[in-house]
């Protein structure tokens, strides 16, 4: 017995001596992220206090991040969400920066984000009184283009997407009395039909909604409806005052379909093809600079303990694309389920 308790006792003193060094650098991570800087000189005068930094963000805008413990998947499953923008606009304060421009390559995402996001940088423009010029080089639709229209003017470099200007809810598929369903190599089938039969508790009208083994009932269809309904409505509403279209012009010629760089401007969704460039210096002009220091956002990589775990486990290149795959379908699907409605075509993406 006293040799059990003398084992029990190491072996908890282990775990312990473990759990705390496993703290220790989770503390260590949060205080170098707290005190990081995300943006780094790009170009001009080093000494100059007059500061225009240049914001690159791109891919699918959601709520929160998903936290996958992987180094490896942030470089090709770029996001982004609100929190990430408050970071940096919170930096951008601090330096007192006199002109801010943001090149967004986005096919859209959430609504939700999308309005946060536009919101932070709406209020973020009003109380520090500079100019936000927004710039695209290969996408602009949906959720990105409803951002952009925080922004004083919008650019767009040669080939550009833009558009969508639109509303899009989750699809409700409805499996009409299937038999089997099984999943292989190839994806997904069902064979039909008078077999499988679901089962589920639940309380309160339209609980199960998006059951795929029951048919929505015309009071949910109409319901769904007119949720989009308003949302797009709100959309256009935004459109139409920030670019001085009328509302009319923008449901029935413009719609929800996407355009080059050209046809945009026609349309006015921008103001003229530049690259990025060209809109700093179309910005020096307008805040009559002498000397400029631009400054850019570097990759955000912040370190974890667990990645030095796993790096050491999938040392083997099969392992590692094995695992990339994995932690990508488990990012896509969560990120379908974020509810992509303002979204030009979620499976047009590498997901």
């Amino acid at each position: 017995m006293k040799l059990f308790f003398q084992t029990f006792s190491k072996i908890l003193g282990f775990l312990f001596a473990i759990l705390f060094f496993v703290i220790l650098l989770g503390l260590a991570s949060n205080f170098i992220d707290i005190n990081k800087s995300y943006f780094s000189y790009f170009k001009g005068d080093k000494k100059s206090d007059q500061i225009i930094a240049v914001l690159n963000i791109s891919g699918p805008i959601i709520s929160e991040p998903i936290n996958y413990y992987n180094f490896e998947i942030f470089n090709s499953l770029e996001a982004i969400y609100p929190s990430i923008i408050e970071k940096y606009l919170k930096e951008l304060e601090k330096k007192q920066i006199v002109g801010l421009i943001i090149s967004i390559n986005s096919h859209g995402g959430s609504v939700s984000a999308s309005q946060k996001i536009y919101t932070l940088l709406n209020n973020f423009k009003k109380k520090n009184n500079i100019p936000i010029y927004f710039h695209s080089s290969d996408i602009l639709a949906s959720g990105g283009y409803w951002i952009a229209l925080s922004g004083d003017k919008i650019f767009a470099d040669y080939g550009t997407v833009i558009g969508s200007i639109g509303v899009k809810g989750p699809d409700w598929l409805y499996y009409n009395s299937p038999t089997a369903l099984s999943t292989g190599i190839l994806g997904n089938s069902i064979e039909s039909p008078n077999g499988i039969k679901l089962f589920s508790n639940t309380a309160g009208v339209s609980k199960d909604i998006f059951n795929p083994f029951r048919e929505p009932s015309q009071e949910e269809k109409i319901k769904l409806q007119q949720m989009i309904n308003d949302i797009y409505e709100d959309f256009v509403t935004l459109v139409s005052k920030k670019r001085k279209i009328e509302k009319i012009i923008i449901k029935d010629k413009i719609g929800a379909m996407i355009f080059n760089t050209a046809k945009a401007q026609k349309h006015y969704l921008i103001d003229a093809q530049k690259n990025i460039d060209e809109i700093i210096e179309i910005l020096t002009k307008k805040l009559k600079l002498d000397s400029k220091k631009i400054i850019i956002n570097k990759n955000n990589k912040k370190f974890n303990f667990l990645n030095l775990r796993i790096f050491s486990y999938f040392k083997n290149d099969n392992l590692i694309k094995q695992n990339r795959i994995i932690i990508k379908n488990k990012f896509c699907n969560n990120l379908y389920n974020e509810f992509s409605s303002v979204s030009v075509n979620f499976h047009n993406t590498n997901c």
